[in-house]
């Protein structure tokens, strides 16, 4: 049975209705002109026909019209809502269920169901296959970050055994240079070590109440120094009203607000501003980091959080790099319940970043 055919019964019912509602009509005018007829039995007659046919109009396009409503619910509604649930379930949580068998379903749902279990199957085995790919990527780099740690600790305490040692100034700067690059390694193999932990699920948190303006106090103090360097002047508007206190991993907590006021700093231009805003809302906590740096172009912005990622107007401001602050500072922030999201500003150049975290009712 096609759609096509519910909808022929469907109007066969309604033209049968109408047919009714005429007799109908036509019985009534043959009451009222009934007085002007002067043959009193084809009069009869002609009633009693008329009514038969108005009667028998009306029950079959009652009987009809059910059916049709009873057909369309048990073999178009029913398995279209079954579909769109286990569409929906499938898009939140990537669970397929059973599709509803397509037994007396029109033709066009029977390839609509196929077609929908296809295209699931083919999505699950592209998840199971990118998530393959990804633990194998995890494994390699958890691995390589272990073999080089070691080599370069050492490498890092022979330079600073060296510069112990009577140098020349031209030497001495050669080790410091190299001492120097040895750190960004260690630094940068930290940070692999890092991602392997957080896609392994082996990242712990130690979660505690805390006044996350007082943490925000601190860091803005921290990079008071470098932002008077690079000529930026810092801003910690805290809060009008009473922040209510959040349930976080205090040192990793730091680390997102860290990368968050460092990028603003190293990308803003020489008197440029840093503002680092608190607010509170219901169930929420939000930290914004307000630059009047570079910006992030349109092009870049679906991108931004991905791995190793580096815009290009980034990588022209500053060379040093490797493309996974953000990605570990946005993942710190959803493990702990939280979010981390970025927009242009409204008004002026640059960028805001805003820190969400669940506040303590």
């Amino acid at each position: 049975m096609t759609i096509r055919l519910f909808m022929a019964a469907l109007l066969s019912g309604v033209f049968l209705l109408t047919i009714g509602a005429i007799s109908v009509i036509g019985l009534f005018l043959r009451t009222q002109l009934s007085p002007l007829v002067t043959n009193l039995e084809t009069s009869t007659s002609l009633q009693m026909a008329v009514l038969q046919i108005s009667a028998v109009s009306l029950l079959v396009s009652i009987v009809l019209l059910l059916f049709v409503f009873w057909a369309v619910g048990r073999y178009i509604a029913d398995p279209v809502r079954k579909i769109t649930n286990i569409m929906e379930a499938f898009t939140a949580s990537g669970t397929l269920s059973e599709v509803p068998p397509s037994k007396g379903m029109p033709k066009e749902l029977k390839k609509f169901s196929t077609e929908f279990a296809a295209f699931a199957q083919k999505v699950e085995e592209a998840h199971t296959h990118d998530v393959e790919i990804s633990r194998v990527k995890s494994d390699f780099i958890s691995t390589a970050a272990h073999q080089l740690r070691t080599p370069l600790t050492g490498i890092r305490w022979a330079l600073e055994a060296l510069e112990l040692e009577p140098l020349t100034e031209e030497q001495k700067a050669l080790v410091a240079s190299a001492r120097e690059k040895s750190h960004q390694l260690v630094s940068v193999v930290g940070t692999l070590l890092d991602i392997s932990s957080i896609e392994s699920g082996k990242y712990k948190y130690d979660l505690k109440p805390s006044d996350l303006n007082e943490l925000v106090d601190e860091v803005a103090r921290d990079f008071a120094p470098m932002a008077t360097k690079e000529g930026v002047s810092t801003v910690f508007e805290k809060s009008g009203e009473f922040l209510p206190r959040v349930n976080i991993d205090r040192e990793r907590t730091r680390w997102i607000l860290n990368n968050l006021v460092e990028n603003a700093i190293r990308y803003t231009p020489k008197g440029g501003t840093v503002r680092i805003t608190t607010e509170a809302a219901p169930g929420r906590v939000y930290v914004r980091v307000r630059d009047t740096g570079i910006g992030i172009a349109a092009s870049d912005k679906g991108n931004i959080f991905e791995r190793f990622y580096r815009a290009p107007n980034a990588i022209t401001k500053q060379n040093g790099g490797n493309g996974l602050g953000l990605y570990i500072a946005r993942t710190i922030a959803t493990d702990q319940g939280g979010d981390l999201r970025f927009a242009a500003n409204e008004a002026g150049p640059g960028t805001t970043f805003t820190l969400s975290l669940p506040s303590i009712t």
